[in-house]
């Protein structure tokens, strides 16, 4: 099954509210404004995505997860994950299975370093890490690929000994979910990743030109060996998850 990755940053055609629910905007009001723009603009692009792939004229209800992700609340509607980086907006949505996605600025500032290195991180990792050319780089991209997996599941699921990457193979290891498929790459500036339970299969990416159109930019799993930064990981374990 097809996932649709689709990013908007703020010098690009803002999308429109009117297949927004009035509840929704009424609600976003009560935020700071900083939070309440990036909650607009989120919801009004997911809902232009499910108005072009799905025909839904106005965007379903959503709730929120244990973890704060969103989600809708119609379990039988398509599973999406949103990420934001700057003023970059990202979006991953899928008819079928879980979906995850993080992105982050590669070479941020000293604040976001710190971060990155105190992610978990396996032996394998850190020799991975150690060996790419450019170090920073590399522990960006496999904390955009351990957050896009932690969107699936409990965060506390998806570090330690419960997920294992190893990146120098293309392969990861994760306790709860035996089939699991993640990629990541650099776009300019910026690392991000995509995973879904049980596969990938294929990524189309999109880029949203306003007035409800989306342009058709490319398929990663194409595109993989033409670019030196591309990571694909797939889960090559069964495992089952311990009884309560």
């Amino acid at each position: 099954m097809t996932c649709h990755f689709v990013k908007w940053t703020g010098t690009e055609a803002l999308p429109d509210l009117q297949r927004l629910p009035d509840a929704l905007i009424a609600a976003a009001q009560e935020l700071p404004a900083w939070r309440r723009e990036r909650y607009l603009k989120s919801r009004a692009l997911l809902a232009e995505m499910m108005f072009y792939f799905f025909g839904y004229p106005v965007l379903p209800a959503i709730t929120l997860s244990p973890d704060e992700w969103p989600h809708f609340i119609d379990p039988y509607l398509p599973d999406f994950s949103l990420a934001y980086a700057g003023n970059t907006l990202a979006i991953l949505l899928s008819e079928e299975g879980k979906v995850g996605i993080d992105i982050e600025i590669v070479h941020l500032r000293p604040a976001h370093v710190a971060s990155i290195h105190t992610q978990t991180k396996t032996p394998a990792e850190t020799a991975w890490i150690n060996a790419q050319s450019d170090p920073l780089e590399a522990a960006t991209q496999l904390c955009t690929l351990r957050q896009a997996i932690t969107k699936i599941s409990d965060p506390e699921l998806s570090h330690g000994d419960n997920l294992r990457l190893h990146p120098a193979s293309g392969r990861l290891r994760s306790t709860y979910f035996p089939s699991l498929e993640a990629i990541s790459d650099i776009d300019g500036y910026l690392a991000w990743a995509c995973a879904r339970t049980p596969t990938i299969n294929h990524l189309m990416t999109w880029r949203y030109q306003g007035n409800g159109v989306m342009h058709k930019t490319g398929e990663i799993i194409q595109q993989q060996r033409q670019s030196r930064s591309y990571i694909k990981l797939t889960s090559h374990v069964t495992e089952k998850v311990p009884s309560a």
